[in-house]
């Protein structure tokens, strides 16, 4: 219910993209910049990997349908109905040293098009990261992130056009503890270090700004945290992101949480079970314009 008022509240404000990776902070709208404690931190804040002295996780994302996936396959605009998408990653951490492989894979249909024509982007990250808590108060991390992007484009006759670049980049993160119970977090994320040129025109690094805040509830143990995300480069408007989640005996976990869009509120919801070190979250991203994306990640941490 908080989680419902602080959307409706906020909504107005500001309008957002879609979450990135990890079931845990899905289940949450995306607001996990002042969390960061699992093995997704380093996609979300280079500096919560402090958090974690050893950690595996991989994590995997769809929206769409496996008629989609052939589609996708095979290269075949007729049968791709809808847009597909396709996230994955893979993250190992030790101590204060973090590698990192992230895919984003989107397939859409190029509107206004005959014959259809399908067009197919992707992204590549491969990252290495390093952290350390500077003081009691405070944490610093970084992303070094070699970038592959790539677009073609698919009549139903072939390929008919395709570009691809390579690129460096960092993500620079804080995080500061405030008392026990309050983190707040701030991320640089994909600050373009060199130019990547796709078919002759530079590809813009989506650079953008993120502020979080986290605040756990004593006696109940909610968790609530909020980020706000600010896109520095093209003329996006700033991002809320709302998400809530109360443990349950120990080992469940519920969430829910929301993000504004041009079209509407979008609302998250998810549940994880911890035994032990191993922990298994699942979440679904119910977009208010396309199809139902559900996210999975299985990891151990200590």
């Amino acid at each position: 219910m908080l989680a419902l008022i602080l959307l409706v509240v906020m909504a107005p404000l500001c309008t957002a993209s879609a979450p990135g990776l990890g079931a845990r902070a899905m289940g949450m709208g995306g607001a996990y910049t002042a969390v960061a404690d699992d093995g997704t931190a380093a996609y979300w804040n280079p500096a919560g990997i402090s958090q974690v002295k050893m950690g595996l996780a991989l994590s995997g994302g769809l929206k769409g349908s496996l008629k989609q996936i052939d589609a996708f396959k095979e290269h075949d605009p007729a049968a791709l109905d809808g847009a597909l998408a396709i996230k994955a990653g893979a993250g190992l951490t030790l101590g204060n040293f973090g590698l990192n492989a992230f895919t984003d894979r989107r397939a859409e249909i190029e509107p206004g098009t005959i014959p259809k024509e399908m067009r197919i982007d992707q992204t590549d990250q491969v990252a290495f990261t390093i952290a350390s808590e500077l003081t009691d108060l405070f944490a610093f991390g970084l992303n070094a992130k070699y970038v592959m992007v790539s677009t073609e484009s698919f009549t139903d006759s072939g390929r008919i056009a395709q570009a691809d670049g390579k690129g460096v980049a960092v993500d620079l993160g804080g995080m500061f503890k405030v008392g026990k119970l309050v983190r707040l977090g701030v991320v640089l994320k994909d600050y373009g270090l060199a130019k990547i040129k796709l078919d002759g025109a530079d590809y813009e690094w989506p650079t953008k700004l993120v502020l979080g805040g986290a605040v756990r509830i004593p006696m109940f143990g909610t968790l609530v945290a909020a980020d706000l995300e600010t896109p520095l480069q093209g003329d996006q408007d700033p991002a809320f992101h709302l998400g809530v989640e109360q443990p349950l005996l120990g080992i469940l976990a519920l969430r829910v949480g929301g993000y504004q869009e041009t079209d509407g509120i979008n609302f998250t919801a998810g549940c994880g079970l911890k035994l032990g070190p191993v922990a298994l979250d699942v979440a679904a991203n119910l977009d208010a314009a396309e199809a139902t994306a559900i996210y999975v990640t299985a990891q151990l941490k200590f």
